[in-house]
């Protein structure tokens, strides 16, 4: 590999493309598992604001809020038989609605 000038232009070469490549595919991969994460953190948070709704609807009688939970508005309203909750993730407007069972719609 090396000789008695130095590394080769062609080791050179070699070296800089390896490091592309693997930089060209550890990006996109960060990135994508950064905003996966992200989305589920959001929809998680807005379980947690649909619990936090029940109790205050079965204590306090409130049939609409909102939270914030990390700098993120989570809306919810009560509609007969289910909690909706409504908040914005990367992907845009989102609705979350959990009926009387548990289910989510």
């Amino acid at each position: 590999m090396f000789n008695s000038k130095g590394v080769t232009f062609i080791e050179s070469l070699l070296t800089i493309a390896i490091v592309f490549i693997i930089t060209g595919t550890l990006v996109p991969l960060s990135y994508q598992m950064y905003s996966t994460l992200s989305n589920n953190k959001m929809e998680l948070h807005a379980s947690i604001t649909a619990y936090e709704a029940a109790k205050k609807i079965l204590y306090e009688g409130s049939y609409s809020g909102v939270m914030n939970i990390e700098n993120n508005a989570y809306q919810w309203r009560y509609e007969a038989t289910k909690i909706c909750v409504e908040f914005t993730n990367l992907l845009g407007e989102r609705t979350k609605c959990i009926n009387q069972f548990g289910e989510i719609d």
